[in-house]
């Protein structure tokens, strides 16, 4: 049987998205963050009227993306210090989103800019993203990519 690992890889990106939204509703429900992740990237789509439908498909299929991204990027440097990359690849994506996000959305005033807090609470959840990720890459990639090339 073959082994398709990038619909392995989409399938782990998609699922990593679910601990990062259950963070980020839990601080919302605190009072600590205004929206969660997948509220925040509906607005990209209403722009101001956050939808957790819209927004859960959007934030699936970025995460998707970024996942194989990151899979192929691991292909070309190596898998180890798996959680570490994941991490720090899923920060740089953080980044890179949360400026054309502040460019798209809050800097032409479509929503008032969030406060400090969200920031924050969106930092810590990207870097449960991160972890997750790379536990799941580790489990299903690094352990059936082994028994698929042994079988083969």
């Amino acid at each position: 049987m073959k082994f398709d690992k990038p619909i392995l890889v989409v399938l782990i990106g998609a699922l990593a998205t679910i601990p990062y939204e259950l963070f980020t509703a839990l601080m919302v429900y605190l009072g600590i963050g205004k929206y969660d992740v997948y509220e925040l990237c509906s607005l990209i789509i209403t722009l101001d009227r956050p939808n957790l439908v819209l927004g859960a498909v959007g934030t699936i299929i970025v995460a998707s993306c970024l996942a194989l991204i990151f899979y192929y990027s691991l292909e070309k440097v190596g898998w180890d210090y798996l959680k570490m990359k994941s991490i720090i690849s899923s920060l740089i994506s953080w980044l890179i989103l949360e400026v054309f996000f502040m460019w798209l959305i809050e800097g032409r005033k479509l929503i008032p800019y969030r406060p400090i807090n969200d920031y924050y609470v969106e930092l810590m959840g990207t870097i449960i993203f991160g972890i997750v990720q790379g536990l799941l890459f580790g489990k299903y990639l690094i352990k059936n990519c082994v028994l698929a090339e042994n079988k083969g």
